[in-house]
């Protein structure tokens, strides 16, 4: 069953009374927008490693092209196998923006947010600015684009990387989505995703946004 978070009459009240405090009616800006979308999110399918609470976290951080979309599970190690390839042929299947979820062996949930679809068949950077690194269990910490270098988001002999500079990268995965690595990068200045710099991989999430919806 779909997990459904809906505050919007709150919501609504909080813009109006922003709205009703100025002397000159006007557009509420994309700030006031995310206010008031960001607490209504659908999943179309019920996830094996968020929280709660998790989504709802996260969508304050998302670009705001994808405010309102459903959630959709297009690749999980539970369900598909593990194997970055199919990861990679999903992602590039359904296009766009993506989740990627990650739990490790030591119970630590953390991952990244790809502005881009998995599939550039070129070893080299690519992605932009909405990239961004994040933690979600013991703690939830968002790590955003530090601007530093355009290091966003690669694939390598199908091994996935987020983030990089000076011959580190903030987060790896192995071809085959056995264990990884995480380390503080200038793309994103974060710290350590994981339990430690090296981790065994429990399970892995790709989420897409339905952005016809």
């Amino acid at each position: 069953m779909a997990w459904l978070w809906s505050t919007k009459s709150n919501q609504k009240r909080k813009l109006e009374k922003k709205l009703s405090a100025s002397t000159s009616p006007k557009k509420p800006s994309l700030l006031d927008e995310h206010d008031f979308y960001h607490d209504e999110i659908e999943l179309l399918t019920d996830s094996r490693l968020f929280g709660p609470e998790d989504p709802k976290k996260l969508s304050e951080h998302l670009p705001s092209r994808v405010y309102g979309c459903k959630w959709k599970l297009v690749y999980s190690t539970f369900q598909h196998g593990i194997s970055s390839s199919t990861l990679i042929r999903s992602s590039r299947e359904h296009g766009g923006s993506s989740l990627l979820i990650i739990k490790d062996y030591m119970g630590h949930v953390f991952g990244a947010f790809a502005s881009h679809p998995w599939s550039n068949p070129e070893p080299k950077f690519y992605g932009n600015g909405e990239c961004f690194l994040f933690t979600l269990h013991p703690e939830y910490k968002v790590f955003k684009w530090s601007g530093k270098n355009c290091y966003c988001q690669m694939i390598e002999n199908n091994r996935i990387i987020m983030g990089g500079g000076s011959g580190v990268f903030g987060l790896w995965l192995d071809e085959d989505l056995h264990c990884g690595s995480t380390q503080p990068c200038e793309t994103f200045e974060n710290l350590c995703l994981s339990h430690d710099n090296h981790f065994k991989i429990f399970g892995i999430e790709l989420w897409s946004f339905d952005e016809s919806t």
